[in-house]
């Protein structure tokens, strides 16, 4: 247990709706709740069975406050392993803020961002993970992100740090062994198919990892090329929608226009920008400046050329420079006799005939974006790990700890020293898995919760 401070916290969306819930968490949940509750039935919430609902009135100075029902659930059958009361109002801000008003006189106080989760979690009813997959489950943009989220929830990757962790202590103690034995010739070369099953299986949760970044994250994609080459015709077949204003006339497009869509269950950020060429305006100048900053910005470019005309010089300068992220050349006007200059393929530029205006074409290039991003066809689910920044770090260190184990070996270094590289990964693993996390890292990751959660 966490203390003996009893919190509690709106846990429906603030505003009108059908049902507004005060939850409160604690050992107090009860008799605090008692105090300001008047049950229809006369028995006291101390006296009924854990699970029950009861129908009844909170009141204030004689006053009734609201016709509520009031949810009373004992510890350690619940979602904080301490008692839980909530009290289910009509919805709307002023009935929902006067009960919890109530609520924080009585004694409780108001509860932290993720609070809930966070007591779940130190309470030893969830990993940590299971306790991030909360925050992904509330916050999925797409049903992808829903079912990864829900995967997860399960505990899926704790349980494979723990494995991985329980391997790396297995060979650290064969290891460990030998050194307490001198007398004995410790063959540390015997160890090595173990390390690299352990590496090998590091390396499949970064790559996880990866992907789930990009599931829970979104991408974001820039459509580049000079102007009047269809770079907004193709924003608005890739969202099916007319968002972008088309014309003939070159350069219509003077600022970085941003919409967001999901390709086979993946967010991603479209943005047109403007033509890229040497300005003659001041606002086309500002245009092109933001379109650079969109390159910035873009997991993945989308160049486009017009297939119906000559290449131009701006054409070739454009293929030539090296974007320094994943690049598909995009041949747009598919529609109209071909004018363009046969062009290779370019290293690391995948290319696509389309016709944005009869939207040919469009299906295979969407099927590029994700060969290019996900490293083939989109993942099953529960192949996907959700993961924070710090934990593909951790995941990324533990890696290297093994790697540099693995070398200590080759390179015939003593026991003594492959040792330290396999206890380093150990402790890196703990971390993931929650052991000695810190209360920095615990702040980061909870404060991604609402109030409530």
């Amino acid at each position: 247990m966490i203390g003996d401070e009893t919190i509690a916290a709106i846990s429906t969306p603030i505003g009108e709706g059908g049902i507004g819930i005060v939850r409160l968490s604690g050992s107090s949940a009860v008799e605090i709740t008692e105090t300001i509750f008047r049950p229809a039935s006369g028995l006291l919430l101390s006296e009924v069975n854990s699970h029950t609902l009861h129908y009844g009135h909170i009141v204030s100075g004689g006053q009734r406050v609201d016709e509520v029902l009031v949810t009373v659930m004992h510890g350690p059958r619940t979602y904080t392993r301490e008692d839980i009361v909530e009290i289910n109002c009509h919805g709307g801000i002023v009935a929902t803020r006067a009960v919890l008003d109530l609520v924080l006189r009585g004694g409780a106080r108001l509860a932290e961002r993720g609070e809930f989760t966070k007591r779940a979690f130190l309470n030893g009813r969830i990993a940590l993970d299971q306790a991030k997959a909360v925050a992904d489950l509330v916050s999925a943009k797409t049903r992808l992100g829903l079912e990864v989220a829900i995967d997860q929830l399960g505990g899926r990757f704790s349980q494979a740090i723990g494995v991985l962790r329980g391997e790396i202590a297995e060979l650290l103690a064969r290891i460990e062994v030998e050194i307490d034995y001198p007398d004995l010739d410790p063959e540390t070369a015997e160890l090595l198919p173990a390390m690299d099953d352990l590496a090998a299986q590091v390396a499949r949760l970064i790559a996880q990892g990866e992907q789930g970044r990009v599931v829970r994250e979104g991408l974001t994609i820039a459509i580049i090329g000079r102007p009047n080459v269809g770079k907004s015709t193709l924003l608005n077949a890739l969202l099916a929608e007319e968002r972008a204003i088309v014309t003939a006339i070159p350069g219509t497009t003077r600022d970085t226009v941003e919409e967001e869509a999901v390709i086979e269950g993946i967010p991603v950020r479209l943005i047109d920008t403007a033509g890229l060429r040497t300005p003659t305006d001041p606002v086309e100048k500002e245009g092109v400046k933001r379109a650079e900053d969109a390159i910035l910005r873009a997991d993945l470019l989308l160049l486009v050329l017009d297939r119906s005309a000559r290449i131009t010089v701006e054409d070739r300068e454009l293929l030539a420079r090296d974007w320094e992220r994943p690049c598909v050349l995009v041949l747009n006007k598919s529609d109209l006799p071909r004018q363009l200059d046969p062009i290779a393929n370019l290293p690391g530029k995948a290319l696509h005939e389309i016709s944005a205006r009869e939207k040919n074409g469009i299906v295979q290039l969407t099927g590029a974006i994700l060969e290019l991003l996900l490293g083939g066809e989109l993942p099953a689910r529960n192949t996907i790990l959700l993961l924070d920044a710090w934990e593909r770090d951790l995941l990324r260190r533990t890696h290297a700890a093994l790697t540099q184990a693995q070398q200590a070996v080759r390179a015939g270094l003593s026991a003594d020293m492959v040792a330290e590289e396999l206890r380093a990964a150990h402790i890196i693993a703990g971390e993931l898995q929650g052991v000695d996390a810190s209360e920095e890292v615990l702040d980061r990751l909870f404060a991604r919760f609402c109030v409530g959660k």
